[in-house]
């Protein structure tokens, strides 16, 4: 009997090697740091470290990489745009900064220096040459930057907990809190509203249509109708979620773990996880394909594929 449940325990194991390696994960980037952020293109990845932004040229597999200062959080890269924004916390305390690279003069054009709290996260609106920006001293701020290098303050939100998820729609900031709360601020009209109330530290959240998907810090995956209050939930154990993204009718979750989970949008369970990094995802970005890429703090970036 206990050679059957060695056997029975092997195949699985098997079964489940064979299915990970379904997903051709390939490492991109190997580093010497955490790689915070990354945007993929066709020739090229940018990709943010520490102190440095760095471009890696697909075709001829060479790097360039220009200082930015302070530790790197997040970059914004885009195919059409000639700028390269960065968004870095300084050495110095409470100091942070924007800075906007012009990629075919190679050199800054502009930088921007916040010396009253750290950023934790960044959004750009370039529609509106627009970015705001959440600090650790309990307030949002959107920065115009139109007519570079002078920048703006348009907009103070202040608040009586860290926030740490900004995500704008439609003229709509929507941003949770360290006290489970996430709030819809409209733009236009300056007003604040609370949208819903986890009870829980959220650790990222989306939010498309009516519905409303955030996870806690306790391992809880959550989907909410707006419109009817129906709520949705499924559970981690021992881990809990850092990334998210959907990918047509899937919700792909990276973990503070380095496992991805796949949750079906439609009956909300988890259908398939998979250990991709070794250490926390920090970023999820889908391809075409249903090619996925994700970084982390194992200090790579990787591809792989949802079958």
């Amino acid at each position: 009997m206990l050679k059957i449940k060695q056997y029975i325990f092997a195949l699985l194991q098997l079964l489940c090697l064979i299915a990970i390696g379904a997903q051709n994960t390939k490492t991109l980037i190997q580093e010497d740091f955490s790689i915070r952020d990354f945007v993929i293109s066709k020739d090229s990845i940018f990709y943010i470290k520490k102190r440095t932004a760095c471009l890696y040229e697909k075709r001829t597999k060479a790097s360039k990489c220009f200082f930015i200062g302070g530790y790197g959080l997040e970059l914004i890269a885009e195919q059409d745009n000639n700028f390269v924004i960065t968004i870095a916390n300084e050495l110095v305390d409470t100091l942070s900064s924007i800075r906007f690279y012009n990629k075919k003069d190679d050199k800054f054009e502009a930088e921007y220096f916040y010396n009253k709290g750290k950023i934790l996260d960044f959004l750009n609106i370039p529609e509106t040459s627009l970015f705001a920006i959440s600090l650790t001293n309990n307030k949002i701020l959107f920065i115009d930057y139109e007519n570079l290098p002078r920048f703006l303050k348009t907009i103070e939100i202040k608040l009586n907990s860290l926030c740490r998820k900004l995500i704008y729609k439609n003229s709509t900031l929507y941003f949770s809190t360290d006290n489970g709360n996430i709030y819809k601020y409209d733009v236009l009209n300056y007003n604040k509203t609370l949208l819903y109330s986890a009870n829980k530290i959220i650790t990222d959240f989306i939010i498309f249509k009516n519905i409303l998907i955030y996870t806690t810090i306790e391992g809880d995956i959550c989907k909410l109708n707006l419109d009817t209050e129906v709520k949705s939930n499924v559970k981690i154990d021992n881990n809990f979620i850092s990334a998210l993204v959907i990918n047509e009718n899937y919700l792909v979750c990276g973990s503070w773990s380095g496992m991805v989970y796949l949750v079906d949008l439609s009956s909300f369970s988890i259908q398939k996880s998979w250990p991709i990094h070794k250490r926390a995802i920090l970023k999820i970005k889908k391809g075409k394909n249903n090619i996925m890429y994700s970084s982390g703090l194992d200090k790579t970036i990787k591809s792989w594929k949802i079958h």
